[in-house]
Formats: structure tokens, sequence, C-alpha cells
């Protein structure tokens, strides 16, 4: 069986489909092209001959492959190991089983979840093949890092890579949401497990990624949104997958670090609400304010009517509007 030269795939994904004659010799033995070629035929990459020699990745699976996601990341923690799997109940839970198991870092994908779940208890669906659904667990024996900081970096990381691959202005709506042009296209939820020095954080993302959106669900229609609505085509997955998981591995070495005003003032830079009047729910009441500044640690500040600032915790706020 022919080992796969999985630096064709993402040679070919991040040059714009393309590998030019020098690149190509450097990655392949002339005389095992048509062996990985035919390798990867297999597994749903189409390779054509392009110009001048060079080499073109026509097409490639729906499904998400591991091997793929992982090759030469250049991570220093996040995706470590990186698993994906076709039907999980939740993507947490199976990095929960990471954490008991002190596998840090590694990349838990599921192509569905049946029980997918948000903030409170809310619920995350999402049709197979059309979104980014993974989940990664941290140590924090060795760091003293907050639950809401590390889903701050979460959706930093979210945001940066969706604008880094597709060109797409991603925002960040504080705890822990990304929007494009108002519309949420992705979440993080981050769970604690363990205790007092054996804590665990796992960070659980969900983006939409190719969903229809006309498949959105009944009463999403007007605040939901997909990658794929906004590009006008289908998006890939792993190429999105890789620029998340590097920007997440940046993040939590900045977090371990303790630079959370690092990571505070990328959230302002890409906050979509700084300067509004927002209303939010905080223990039973409700609250409107001029978002003044964002602490990637402490919470949201507002301005209230009056003149005095407020600080709300992440964990006990919800935005209302």
């Amino acid at each position: 069986m022919t080992k796969l030269e999985w630096s064709l795939v993402i040679t070919a994904k991040e040059s714009g489909g393309r590998i030019a004659p020098a690149a190509l010799r450097a990655l392949v033995a002339e005389g095992d092209l048509d062996a990985q070629v035919a390798a990867f035929a297999r597994r749903g990459y189409r390779f054509e001959p392009g110009p001048r020699g060079a080499l073109v990745l026509s097409a490639w699976p729906r499904r998400l492959f591991a091997e793929e996601i992982a090759h030469g990341l250049g991570t220093d923690l996040v995706a470590r190991r990186v698993e994906t799997h076709w039907t999980v109940t939740s993507t947490n839970d199976l990095a929960r089983a990471e954490a008991r198991r002190g596998r840090e870092g590694t990349a838990i994908f599921a192509e569905e979840q049946t029980g997918g779940r948000g903030r409170f208890g809310r619920k995350w669906v999402a049709p197979r093949f059309s979104a980014l659904l993974f989940s990664v667990p941290f140590s924090c024996e060795a760091a003293s890092v907050q639950a809401a900081s590390l889903a701050l970096a979460g959706a930093a990381a979210v945001a940066e890579a969706v604008a880094q691959v597709y060109s797409l202005p991603a925002r960040i709506r504080w705890p822990n949401d990304v929007l494009i042009e108002g519309r949420k296209i992705a979440g993080v939820l981050v769970e604690q497990t363990g205790a007092r020095a054996r804590r665990w954080l796992v960070a659980g993302i969900g983006v939409n990624v190719n969903l229809d959106p006309a498949a959105l669900p009944r009463g999403l229609e007007e605040t939901a949104g997909t990658i794929r609505q906004f590009l006008g085509h289908d998006a890939d997955r792993a190429l999105l997958a890789r620029a998340i998981l590097r920007r997440l591995d940046f993040w939590w070495e900045v977090l371990k670090a303790r630079d959370v005003a690092r990571l505070s003032g990328v959230c302002l830079t890409l906050s979509s609400i700084i300067g509004t009047f927002v209303t939010l729910e905080s223990r039973g009441k409700r609250h409107t304010g001029r978002v003044v500044d964002i602490d990637a640690e402490v919470g949201l500040v507002l301005q209230m009517s009056g003149g005095p600032t407020r600080v709300f915790a992440p964990a006990e706020t919800t935005l209302v509007h």
C-alpha cells in the first residue's frame, strides 16, 4: 500500500490548488507521483496535470481526515494528536475523557454531534459535513488560566483564521461568539473538569462552514450565518481547521504566560460591540449601558446611565441585544 505524502495536499491547498514543478519535485520522486495520485484518488482527492508541468488539486472529499489536519501543523501543544469521528454525542465529552487520561492538546473532530451544546445548555445542531465541530483539552496544572479567557481565546482564534483563510471580516461578540456582518457563524464552549491542582479546561468550538442558510433552525434565520453564504461557494473545512488550531495554540501559550492583556487588546480590536449600547442579563436582572472595555479575565465593562462603570462576569451574563 502506498504511504500517502500529505505534503502534496497541504502544498496544493495553501498555494491556491496548484503545485509548481519545482515544488513538486521536492515533495515526491517523479517515479512515485502516479502512485500518489492514484492513492489520493481512492480517498477522494483528485489531482490533475496542470499547465507547464504543474499539478492541480481539483477536488477533495467532504469528510475530514486527521492526517491532513495534523500534517506539518507546527504547533507546540494543540493537535499533538488529531482524531476524526463520524458521529459522537459531544466532542467535549470525548475531550474530557482525554483529560482523564492526561493527554493534553488532542484535537477531536466529529462530522456530526447528537448532543452538541452551547452556553447555558443551549443545543448546537449541524448536519454532517456542514461544520467544524471539535474540542481540545488543556491542563491547568502549570497554568492558572480562567475558562472565560480561554473562551475568548477560542473566539479570537476562529475570527483570525476566518480572516486569514477567506478574507472575511469576522468579529467577536463577547463572551464567546464569532460573527460576520452581524450573523453568528461560530461559538465556543469551555467546560471545566477536575479540581484544584488537577484542573483541566475543555474548549469546544463549533463553526458553521458549509451549512445551507435555508437549513438553519427555525428562529435563527435572521441571526445565524455560515461561511458559505458569505463566500458564495463551499469552503475548505480542513484548511480552516488547520488555521484555527494554529491560532488556538498561539493563544494558549499567551494565556500560560499570563499575558491576558494581549488577548484583551485583540478582543477589543475585533469586538462587534465595543462602543455600542447593549442590554444584558446578569443574575436575573437586565442592564443597559455602553460597552467601554473588554477584559479577557474579568469581563465586560459597561458605562451605565448616570456615569459609573460596572463589570459583568461572563459566567453569569448573557447578551440580550
